[in-house]
């Protein structure tokens, strides 16, 4: 067993781009430890899991059951004040479990998006890894004009009290890439991020604002993740500067 794990969430909708960003892991970006593919109902037992790649480098496949959610919250979530497109994402929440107990097994996660681009040696981003930390993105990178509060919608009645509540004139990042110590995971933390969904089931980009709220206001662990090094750019969601070399971009 590897002390860091490269974790995926996926579903039968992304697997084609997970399968995409696994092989650049290994070809591109030099990855040598443990895979873990968190995954639901849809692919619990499908034939799609006996890809090649999967079975040749030995993934480890995690089975988490889809989470239920009750009608009222599916309603404020169709209803909301966004785009329709999130509505069909909501498997996203799925992120969240990624802070089980289950994965304190490794002394660091290095979570990955499905159909991100890796470009070269992600071992440059891995040695960042910090104890007691959690590293990714910021949303508002390089601007810096967008806030927390953007990735609620300040329309309805929960905003109130969640503004009330919480500090929400601050820096977010992104959960597109995660690099974090497992000892940021608790017993409850999981049902933590689960109960703040329930409570606040106003965030635009699912599970994003979730996470965000949690490590910048409840559990204060959130830092940028290094943006680069002499050599290379570390993650950007698209490439800033054409000229410039990236390890990994979500969008090309």
């Amino acid at each position: 067993m590897s002390e860091t794990c490269v974790v995926f969430v996926c579903n039968v909708q992304y697997f084609d781009k997970f399968i995409s960003t696994l092989n650049q892991l290994y070809t591109n970006g030099n990855y040598k430890g443990d895979v873990c593919l968190v995954i639901g109902d849809d692919l619990l037992n499908n034939e799609l899991l006996n890809n090649t790649t999967i079975v040749d480098n030995n993934i480890i496949i995690k089975y988490f059951p889809n989470i239920i959610f009750p009608e009222e919250f599916l309603k404020i979530a169709y209803e909301m004040k966004r785009s329709d497109h999130w509505f069909k994402k909501i498997f996203q929440y799925h992120k969240l479990h990624l802070f089980n107990v289950f994965f304190k097994q490794w002394k660091f996660i290095f979570y990955i998006d499905c159909g991100m681009t890796i470009l070269s040696d992600i071992n440059q981003m891995l040695i960042e890894r910090k104890t007691n930390t959690f590293l990714a993105h910021s949303d508002a990178y390089p601007a810096y004009q967008w806030k927390l509060k953007t990735q609620f919608d300040n329309t309805s009645e929960y905003y109130k009290n969640l503004s009330n509540k919480y500090n929400m004139n601050v820096d977010y990042c992104q959960t597109t890439i995660m690099l974090y110590d497992t000892n940021i995971i608790e017993d409850d933390t999981f049902d933590n991020l689960f109960n703040l969904t329930l409570e606040y089931p106003i965030s635009i980009t699912n599970d994003q604002g979730i996470i965000a709220l949690y490590f910048t206001n409840i559990k204060p662990l959130w830092q940028q993740i290094p943006i680069k090094n002499d050599n290379t750019y570390f993650y950007d969601y698209l490439k800033r500067d054409g000229a410039n070399k990236y390890i990994m971009v979500k969008m090309v």
